[in-house]
């Protein structure tokens, strides 16, 4: 399968699992609009839309060589994003300690007013 291919078939899979999280945010709302009477919610709900695409589109291109079909293609786009959240759920972030590069002045030197 060509990697343009593997890629299309990727957007596609994260389409459809972009559609069925609008599906579920509208059923949950009512069956009204998820952002109604906050339209300034609309365009963070249309960028995580647009990255779900992406990263379908991203996650099949990547395996292209290992694909013989449309079909696992499209699954790959489809599990994308709960596939990267899982690979990147061990990955544990914290803060740094920087040790400053001029040494702490010593007991008893200049300035610790030895009286």
């Amino acid at each position: 399968m060509e990697i343009w291919e593997a890629a299309g078939w990727g957007l596609a899979g994260g389409l459809a699992a972009g559609l069925v999280s609008l599906m579920t945010a509208i059923s949950s709302a009512g069956f009204t609009w998820p952002w109604h009477g906050h339209p300034e919610q609309a365009w963070p709900r249309l960028f995580v839309f647009g990255c779900g695409l992406a990263l379908g589109a991203l996650v099949a291109a990547a395996t292209h060589d290992s694909m013989s079909g449309a079909w696992p293609a499209f699954i790959m786009g489809v599990g994308a994003p709960a596939t990267i959240r899982g690979a990147l759920a061990g990955v544990a972030v914290t803060e740094r300690k920087i040790e400053s590069p001029v040494p702490a002045p010593s007991e008893g030197g200049e300035g610790s007013g030895g009286r």
